[in-house]
């Protein structure tokens, strides 16, 4: 089954010194190395571009930005193919900063037609 990993950055993960966010890219970098090894990520991911480039379209028309009432906004995705929920779960808990508080994962099923 495949699941769709929402990376969301916090506040924290904006605070990190130019050092401690290459480190942290690092550690990013070799998650993805393991996971695309085991098998569990055929179709990758990607970062997306800062919350500044985005554009929201809703009913009343088309506006700058994902302004929500938030303070994490999303970084990117990655998409996973496990056997189980509980595998990508587990899986998502790994990612790094998730410990740290620098990111919140939104995990969810995709629906495949």
């Amino acid at each position: 089954m495949k699941y769709v990993m929402l990376i969301f950055n916090t506040e924290a993960a904006g605070k990190l010194s130019p050092e401690e966010y290459q480190a942290w890219s690092s550690e990013i970098f070799a998650w993805y190395e393991k996971q695309s090894a085991t098998g569990n990520m055929p179709d990758g991911g990607a970062q997306l571009q800062g919350p500044e480039t985005a554009r929201t379209v809703r009913s009343a028309g088309v506006t700058d930005g994902p302004f929500m009432e938030t303070k994490e906004v999303l970084g990117g995705y990655s998409l996973l193919d496990t056997d189980t929920y509980d595998q990508a779960v587990e899986i998502s808990k790994t990612w790094p900063g998730v410990d740290r508080g620098l990111i919140t994962i939104e995990l969810r099923p995709v629906v495949e037609f």
